[in-house]
């Protein structure tokens, strides 16, 4: 393919959205478990016995991930600290298809990053990376998740009935997406 995903994006002079490193763990670790009560409904991997070795696979598959180009995992830094991530956590090249996935540190909330990363992000997939479509997932009880593929005119194209695990109960999960075509008529 040729192709290489770009490692860094700067959404503000204070925040930029980089890939994950060797040598982030501690970091990750800190704002995982500094927001563990945040994500715990929400976020799977948001356990209790979430550890640094747990952040060092999480960046060492982020980073094969990368290399494989299967996905784009992204910290968002704000002037030099992990305050949450972004990215394509799916890849599909056959059909032109990203998923977007997101978390951010709960201090940070309603601060426009995460719209401003996902705007980024977008522009990238649908631009450089010439994806057809991008789809965001989120449980159907978490409204601030589905604020953000609501902002950008995403389809609401169903509900997946109790159909994953978080915080110990089913959650109905939201599938929306956004289609090239429909990208370019919004933003032209």
């Amino acid at each position: 393919m040729g192709l290489e995903l770009k490692r860094e994006f700067h959404v503000r002079d204070d925040i930029i959205l980089r890939t994950f490193r060797d040598g982030d763990a501690e970091a990750v670790f800190s704002a995982v478990q500094h927001n563990r009560e945040h994500l715990k409904p929400f976020m799977e991997w948001a356990t209790a016995d979430y550890s640094v070795e747990t952040a060092e696979r999480f960046i060492e598959n982020s980073i094969a991930n990368v290399a494989a180009l299967k996905g784009l995992g992204l910290g968002i830094f704000e002037s030099g600290r992990l305050i949450g991530s972004i990215g394509f956590v799916k890849l599909d090249w056959r059909v032109g298809e990203a998923e977007i996935g997101y978390w951010i540190d709960k201090a940070e909330e309603g601060k426009g990053i995460v719209s401003a990363s996902c705007g980024i992000l977008l522009e990238y997939a649908f631009g450089e990376l010439g994806m057809n479509r991008v789809e965001i997932r989120c449980s159907s009880l978490n409204i601030r998740s589905a604020q953000i593929p609501e902002r950008f005119g995403f389809t609401k194209e169903g509900v997946l009935r109790q159909s994953e695990i978080r915080d110990g109960r089913l959650h109905d999960f939201n599938i929306y997406g956004l289609l090239a075509g429909e990208w370019r008529e919004r933003n032209l």
